[in-house]
């Protein structure tokens, strides 16, 4: 089935086992989508939510006061279940249509940003030529950085901080450990050097570390440089400006 009708049965609650799971997984990967579904997912809670509840009871509370033996009451009766209906329809499509405005022009917050791209580097085993004297070094930071302890792995790389692995490494601890100005160091000195691999995912780990210290500003700079250039990330950083944009 088209995106359209796999959203609407996953609002509904039609999709079970593997369709489900396969659901999940697209919209991990399809942040055009994710958001759709969220928005989807939040107007369907607005009308159920209680405020429609009571208004129904109100109008169901004033439609008893109409009761009534006789013929005539009972049109007015008829007329006042017709007009309550109407009314209440109304009511709910303009909330609706607000509703949608409302939340399809609102933009990601830099926490779901963050979550949404934001993944450690992976960890490499192997390093150039003239690191092989520290070998031993990087494969004991790298078991704690495969451990997720990143303040003992952090130890192992500024031991051996004026090599690029290691310090582009330092930068992603420290990212975890939230030590976000230290990070941006870590990244600048190797975006400087230029003469390594690691340029690409320096820019782009500082671009996301602007957005988790709540420099929009900075971001937005970093993310159109990004996006201008024949980064591996330029696509994310042209989707990440739609968001903040």
């Amino acid at each position: 089935m088209d995106k359209k009708t796999l959203l609407e049965e996953y609002v509904d609650g039609n999709l079970y086992g593997k369709e489900l799971n396969d659901f999940h997984n697209e919209i991990d990967n399809d942040p055009e989508l994710y958001h759709d579904a969220e928005l989807s997912m939040e107007i369907n809670e607005a009308i159920r939510d209680k405020s429609f509840q009571e208004l129904r009871a109100q109008l169901a509370e004033q439609n008893n006061q109409f009761t009534a033996s006789s013929s005539l009451l009972n049109i007015q009766k008829d007329l006042f279940r017709t007009w309550h209906i109407a009314a209440a329809s109304f009511a709910l499509i303009l909330v609706v249509g607000g509703l949608w405005y409302i939340l399809s022009n609102k933009t990601f917050s830099t926490e779901r940003i963050v979550s949404k791209y934001y993944k450690p580097a992976h960890p490499i085993m192997q390093v150039r030529s003239v690191e092989i004297n520290s070998d031993e070094a990087f494969k004991e930071a790298f078991q704690f950085y495969q451990q997720n302890d990143f303040k003992n792995a952090l130890k192992y790389f500024n031991a051996l901080e004026n090599q690029i692995t290691a310090r582009f490494y330092s930068g992603i601890c420290y990212i975890e450990l939230e030590q976000f100005n230290e990070a941006i160091q870590s990244f600048e000195y190797v975006i400087n050097d230029k003469d390594n691999l690691f340029v690409e995912q320096a820019e782009w780990y500082m671009g996301l570390i602007y957005l988790m210290n709540n420099q929009k500003t900075d971001a937005v700079a970093q993310f159109d440089k990004i996006s201008n250039s024949e980064s591996y990330y330029s696509n994310q950083a042209k989707e990440i400006l739609k968001y903040l944009n």
